[in-house]
């Protein structure tokens, strides 16, 4: 250990690097998060994107540039730009869906992200001890980046297979969203060259109660690659409500009066679309909702004795061989400066309506809960890789909604501080991961921890930006189709006549997406729409979120933690975007019992984040290209 000095580990290039990489990742997640309705955990790509930029790249034209704690560091700022993601798009779009968006106070909701991102980063640095050295939790993702880093040589094969997926993920997705005009050779974007779905069972004549749907999404292939076997968890939730609990439904005549005509032989596919939508508002939702929080309160009881072990950890003096992490005092300062963030976020969004006392109340309830989310977060990513994020920040803004009430005008600072804690939890996450790599490749926990508390203020600006961006470039949400044609419809009527009557030989539908147009279901934000919706008509149906809860619980404790929440959350994903992140899990689970486990990491890896970045970033593109054709129209 006395040589490590002479190693590059924070330096100036791999945290700017970083940064850059880790907004491109931001932006792209979320693109991502919004199709699928989950975030990829951003660790494993950057740690390949990394070492391609640090060893491969850079090292081919400076020397000693690119050690294995360098790009430590790298994945690390990297991943904590964007991680908090996740904490954004599971929350702040259902302000939009809820047709809030013109009472959004975007100061304050940024200043809420990013007090969030500091408290999670700051109260999870004095359990790193307890959780990774005396725990020893396992932490996948994080074990799996060591591996990584810990591949010599590898830098600049491993930044070309990350680059061929890249590229291939951009042309197949630009192909989805532009084609030729049927009369020329002019490019259109009306006119893709390839489907964005096909389904296969109506090919085959199959009954339309049997889904059999498959979307042309790279993306969604690569984030199942990535999960790998734990990720399978959401193939079975999907197989599970798709072709046993709707084709079951069906068979018995249990549909609402609207669909009685429905069979299961019958071919109308397109009532059969319309149906699944129905059978998650209905059903499934509910039942996935209620999986999820049982989940979530399984982890906490799962993380009991974490914290009293914290608790004492926290009152340990440092070792001998001095402190490894940020002092107390630094902690404490972040502490104290999250809070009044928090506190001030929370009056301003609430405005007149939210008196101080209430905006502390709810700053309180919310710093606590932060640290309790964080914490069961910590402990089930380090046990299966998967965490209860959505179960929490559905408790998290059920709490706010309770201290402050539950008329509209405490909607946006209940969503608010929501999406503070969520982004809170999520980088609790992350860090924990992180520093489970560094302790494995011999970094410096001290070190990574700066580099976090740094930049973490980065990411949660990012991502509203995007989220801002993809609703007013093509909407998002369950219905997603019906605002893109009220939109274009206003936007006719205010043209005049001439584009009233082309909009209307263009024979658009309020069910029916343009072509090209990409599918942004936002399943997390409808999901969290319809539980407000719930809570404030007091119409709740509790026999389907018990029946749930008890499910989700059982599975977490029973099982594994963690498990519960993800086939909870698989009841309600989109089919189509599901089922090939099935077949990505199951790709990587056979070619690592073919090939080996370290074959399919060292290629695998990089093909798959390439899939997923090249998707994305061309999704962003068309995003700009399509506010620019609006504002410019």
């Amino acid at each position: 250990m006395g040589n490590q000095k002479q190693y590059r580990e924070l330096t100036w290039l791999s945290v700017v690097l970083a940064m850059a990489v880790g907004a491109v990742l931001n932006v792209g997640i979320c693109y991502a998060g919004l199709q699928i309705g989950f975030t990829i955990v951003g660790s494993t790509v950057a740690a390949v994107i990394g070492f391609g930029i640090l060893r491969g790249l850079i090292g081919l034209v400076a020397k000693n540039v690119g050690s294995i704690l360098e790009v430590n560091i790298f994945q690390t700022v990297a991943s904590a730009v964007n991680t908090v993601n996740a904490g954004i798009i599971f929350t702040v779009p259902v302000l939009f869906l809820l047709g809030m968006e013109e009472q959004i106070n975007y100061p304050a909701l940024i200043m809420a992200a990013s007090a969030g991102s500091l408290l999670g980063v700051v109260m999870i640095i004095p359990l790193r001890k307890q959780i990774i050295e005396l725990e020893r939790l396992r932490f996948p993702e994080g074990v799996a980046v060591a591996a990584i880093l810990k591949s010599p040589g590898a830098g600049v094969q491993k930044a070309l297979l990350l680059l061929i997926g890249i590229l291939v993920s951009m042309i197949v997705a630009t192909l989805t969203k532009v084609g030729f005009a049927p009369e020329s050779w002019a490019l259109s974007l009306s006119n893709p060259l390839l489907p964005d779905h096909f389904n296969l069972g109506e090919s085959l004549g199959l009954p339309a109660g049997f889904r059999l749907v498959f979307a042309l999404s790279l993306l969604s292939l690569g984030a199942g690659y990535l999960a790998g076997k734990h990720g399978l968890a959401i193939l079975y939730g999907t197989i599970l409500n798709f072709w046993i609990l709707i084709p079951l439904c069906i068979w018995l005549g249990w549909v609402p009066a609207a669909y009685a005509d429905f069979t299961f032989a019958s071919t109308d596919y397109e009532k059969a679309n319309l149906f699944s939508g129905a059978f998650a508002h209905f059903t499934s939702r509910h039942l996935g909702i209620g999986m999820i929080l049982g989940g979530a309160v399984a982890g906490i009881v799962i993380a009991l004795p974490a914290l009293k072990a914290a608790i004492v950890t926290l009152k340990a003096p440092a070792g001998e061989k001095g402190r490894e992490e940020l002092s107390l005092n630094v902690v404490n300062i972040g502490l104290a400066v999250g809070f009044v963030l928090l506190l001030l976020s929370a009056k301003y969004a609430g405005g007149d309506d939210l008196s101080w006392g209430t905006a502390f109340a709810v700053a309180v309830a919310g710093s606590i809960w932060l640290w309790l989310a964080g914490l069961v977060v910590a402990q089930t990513t380090g046990r299966t890789d998967w965490s209860p994020l959505s179960g929490l920040a559905l408790i998290a803004i059920a709490i706010m909604m309770a201290i402050m009430g539950t008329e509209d005008k405490f909607v946006v600072p209940a969503v608010t501080i929501g999406a503070a804690i969520c982004v809170a939890t999520s980088m609790c996450a992350d860090m924990m991961a992180d520093l489970k790599t560094g302790y494995l490749v011999g970094g410096k926990p001290i070190k990574q921890q700066i580099a976090q508390v740094a930049t973490c203020w980065i990411g949660p600006t990012i991502a509203l930006g995007t989220v801002i961006l993809l609703w007013n470039a093509y909407a998002f949400g369950p219905e997603q189709a019906r605002i893109l044609y009220e939109r274009d419809q206003i936007a006719a009527v205010e043209a005049g006549p001439a584009a009233v009557v082309e909009f209307e030989a263009s024979e658009r539908s309020p069910e029916l997406l343009p072509p090209g147009t990409p599918r942004l279901g936002a399943p997390q934000a409808g999901a969290l729409k319809a539980a407000i919706d719930i809570v404030q008509s007091g119409d709740i149906p509790l026999n389907k979120y018990v029946a749930g809860a008890g499910l989700g619980a059982a599975i977490s404790l029973l099982v594994s933690p963690g498990l519960g929440v993800m086939i909870g959350l698989s009841l309600y994903l989109p089919f189509m975007y599901m089922i090939v992140f099935g077949l990505g899990g199951v790709t990587n689970v056979l070619l690592t019992r073919l090939r080996g486990a370290r074959w399919a990491e060292d290629k695998g890896v990089p093909v798959a984040a390439g899939l997923i970045v090249g998707d994305a970033l061309i999704g962003i593109v068309f995003a700009i290209i399509e506010v620019v054709k609006g504002a410019s129209s």
